[in-house]
């Protein structure tokens, strides 16, 4: 399968699935975060994305992975509406990577 190909199909996977900012119509290049540490666990092996899981995130694990993922993304400063409030939506990858901590398909050592 071409990159191009796997990137399409986990955008429908992904963020067509869990994240309330994704828009199909919009040719946008950035990625956030969760999406690119998705991508990285996806190619470990780590993780297999799996129907969205009605839990709600932990507050334990919002803050671990906000300090893992939310810090470094390029949304992060001016463009993440979570950031600025956390009643927001947060994005899809960062949902998939709380479902996944919660239910320990992966731990936080497995997030880098």
């Amino acid at each position: 399968m071409t990159s191009m190909r796997k990137k399409l199909l986990l955008e429908k996977t992904l963020c067509l699935t869990y994240c309330a900012y994704y828009k199909p119509d919009k040719n946008e290049e950035l990625i956030c975060n969760g999406y690119a540490v998705v991508e990285h666990l996806i190619k470990k092996g780590k993780i297999i994305i799996s129907e969205r899981s009605k839990t709600e995130i932990d507050c334990v694990i919002m803050d671990l992975l906000i300090k893992k993922i939310c810090i470094a993304c390029d949304f992060h400063e001016q463009d993440c509406d979570f950031m600025q409030n956390r009643t927001a939506p947060s994005c899809g990858g960062f949902i998939l990577l709380a479902q996944q901590l919660m239910s320990g398909k992966i731990t936080l050592d497995d997030i880098a």
